[in-house]
Protein backbone atom coordinates (compact mmCIF):
# COMPACT_ATOMS: atom_id res chain seq x y z
CA UNK A 1 0.00 0.00 0.00
CA UNK A 2 0.89 3.41 -0.54
CA UNK A 3 1.70 6.01 1.95
CA UNK A 4 -1.59 7.79 0.79
CA UNK A 5 -3.34 4.16 1.10
CA UNK A 6 -2.15 4.04 4.56
CA UNK A 7 -3.36 7.38 5.67
CA UNK A 8 -6.82 7.16 4.42
CA UNK A 9 -6.73 3.65 6.90
CA UNK A 10 -6.30 5.68 9.96
CA UNK A 11 -8.31 8.43 8.58
CA UNK A 12 -11.52 6.65 8.00
CA UNK A 13 -11.34 6.00 11.93
CA UNK A 14 -11.08 9.43 12.53
CA UNK A 15 -13.55 10.75 10.65
CA UNK A 16 -16.77 9.52 13.29
CA UNK A 17 -14.81 11.65 16.52
CA UNK A 18 -13.37 14.58 13.47
CA UNK A 19 -14.37 17.08 15.86
CA UNK A 20 -13.09 15.85 19.54
CA UNK A 21 -10.11 15.02 17.21
CA UNK A 22 -9.98 18.49 15.73
CA UNK A 23 -10.27 20.02 19.01
CA UNK A 24 -7.33 18.22 20.95
CA UNK A 25 -4.99 18.82 18.01
CA UNK A 26 -5.55 22.60 17.96
CA UNK A 27 -5.30 22.67 22.05
CA UNK A 28 -1.97 20.85 21.88
CA UNK A 29 -0.99 23.14 18.83
CA UNK A 30 -1.38 25.94 21.05
CA UNK A 31 0.22 23.86 24.60
CA UNK A 32 2.88 23.40 22.46
CA UNK A 33 3.52 26.72 19.90
CA UNK A 34 1.79 29.51 22.20
CA UNK A 35 2.49 31.83 19.42
CA UNK A 36 0.06 30.17 16.93
CA UNK A 37 -3.02 31.01 18.80
CA UNK A 38 -2.12 34.68 17.97
CA UNK A 39 -3.58 33.90 14.88
CA UNK A 40 -6.91 32.75 15.88
CA UNK A 41 -9.01 36.46 16.87
CA UNK A 42 -11.61 34.43 18.35
CA UNK A 43 -9.83 32.83 21.11
CA UNK A 44 -6.24 34.53 20.81
CA UNK A 45 -7.07 36.31 24.45
CA UNK A 46 -8.20 33.29 25.92
CA UNK A 47 -5.71 31.37 28.50
CA UNK A 48 -5.41 27.77 26.78
CA UNK A 49 -6.98 26.16 29.96
CA UNK A 50 -9.67 27.76 29.69
CA UNK A 51 -10.11 26.84 26.01
CA UNK A 52 -10.98 23.02 26.76
CA UNK A 53 -14.54 23.33 25.89
CA UNK A 54 -14.59 26.70 23.52
CA UNK A 55 -17.23 25.86 21.14
CA UNK A 56 -15.24 27.79 18.39
CA UNK A 57 -11.92 25.70 19.09
CA UNK A 58 -14.36 22.76 18.25
CA UNK A 59 -15.75 24.01 15.07
CA UNK A 60 -12.19 25.37 13.88
CA UNK A 61 -11.10 22.06 15.01
CA UNK A 62 -13.32 20.58 12.62
CA UNK A 63 -12.93 22.76 9.72
CA UNK A 64 -9.05 21.76 10.13
CA UNK A 65 -9.67 17.90 9.84
CA UNK A 66 -12.27 18.29 6.97
CA UNK A 67 -9.95 20.71 4.78
CA UNK A 68 -6.86 17.73 5.24
CA UNK A 69 -9.12 14.89 5.23
CA UNK A 70 -10.41 16.09 2.02
CA UNK A 71 -6.77 16.39 0.55
CA UNK A 72 -5.97 12.96 2.04
CA UNK A 73 -8.74 11.40 0.06
CA UNK A 74 -7.20 12.87 -3.02
CA UNK A 75 -4.48 10.50 -2.92
CA UNK A 76 -2.06 13.08 -4.26
CA UNK A 77 -3.87 14.54 -6.67
CA UNK A 78 -5.06 17.58 -4.21
CA UNK A 79 -4.08 20.73 -6.17
CA UNK A 80 -6.90 22.03 -5.81
CA UNK A 81 -8.05 21.47 -2.29
CA UNK A 82 -4.10 22.80 -1.58
CA UNK A 83 -4.73 25.75 -3.46
CA UNK A 84 -8.13 26.51 -2.41
CA UNK A 85 -6.52 26.37 1.55
CA UNK A 86 -3.26 28.37 0.18
CA UNK A 87 -5.50 30.95 -1.15
CA UNK A 88 -7.58 31.25 2.34
CA UNK A 89 -4.63 31.38 4.75
CA UNK A 90 -2.90 33.44 2.58
CA UNK A 91 -4.84 36.39 1.38
CA UNK A 92 -8.03 36.13 4.57
CA UNK A 93 -6.26 34.62 7.47
CA UNK A 94 -2.16 35.79 7.35
CA UNK A 95 -1.07 32.74 8.33
CA UNK A 96 2.50 31.70 8.34
CA UNK A 97 3.46 28.71 6.25
CA UNK A 98 5.27 27.08 8.89
CA UNK A 99 2.05 26.81 10.72
CA UNK A 100 0.85 23.76 8.67
CA UNK A 101 3.96 21.87 9.53
CA UNK A 102 3.35 22.35 13.00
CA UNK A 103 -0.17 21.51 12.60
CA UNK A 104 0.58 18.40 10.99
CA UNK A 105 3.22 17.31 13.27
CA UNK A 106 0.67 17.56 16.21
CA UNK A 107 -1.88 15.89 14.13
CA UNK A 108 0.30 12.97 13.96
CA UNK A 109 1.23 12.76 17.91
CA UNK A 110 -2.30 13.05 18.51
CA UNK A 111 -3.43 10.01 16.08
CA UNK A 112 -0.86 8.37 17.68
CA UNK A 113 -2.04 8.77 21.21
CA UNK A 114 -5.54 8.03 20.03
CA UNK A 115 -5.18 4.82 18.16
CA UNK A 116 -2.14 3.89 18.76
CA UNK A 117 -3.04 0.17 17.32
CA UNK A 118 -3.47 1.79 14.60
CA UNK A 119 -0.54 3.96 14.57
CA UNK A 120 1.80 2.04 13.99
CA UNK A 121 5.39 2.83 13.58
CA UNK A 122 4.89 2.97 9.33
CA UNK A 123 1.32 4.70 9.93
CA UNK A 124 3.38 6.55 11.37
CA UNK A 125 5.77 7.09 8.67
CA UNK A 126 2.98 7.64 6.24
CA UNK A 127 1.28 10.21 7.66
CA UNK A 128 4.37 12.33 8.17
CA UNK A 129 5.36 11.57 4.56
CA UNK A 130 2.69 12.60 3.35
CA UNK A 131 1.74 15.52 5.15
CA UNK A 132 5.05 16.64 4.54
CA UNK A 133 3.92 16.26 0.51
CA UNK A 134 0.99 18.70 1.10
CA UNK A 135 3.18 21.07 4.05
CA UNK A 136 5.87 21.40 0.75
CA UNK A 137 2.92 22.25 -1.69
CA UNK A 138 1.55 24.75 0.21
CA UNK A 139 4.99 26.27 1.26
CA UNK A 140 5.30 26.28 -2.63
CA UNK A 141 2.10 28.40 -3.24
CA UNK A 142 2.92 31.21 -0.29
CA UNK A 143 6.40 31.38 -2.15
CA UNK A 144 4.44 32.15 -5.83
CA UNK A 145 2.41 34.32 -3.76
CA UNK A 146 5.41 36.04 -2.61
CA UNK A 147 3.86 35.87 0.82
CA UNK A 148 4.88 38.36 3.65
CA UNK A 149 3.02 37.57 6.16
Amino acid sequence: MSDWDNANVVWAKVEPNITAIGQVILLRLFQEHKETKAHFPKFKDIAVEQLGNNEDVSKHGTIVLRALGNILKQKGSHSANVKELADSHINKHKIPPQNFTLITNIAVKVLTEMYPGDMTGQMQDSFSKVFKIICTDLENLYKEANFQG
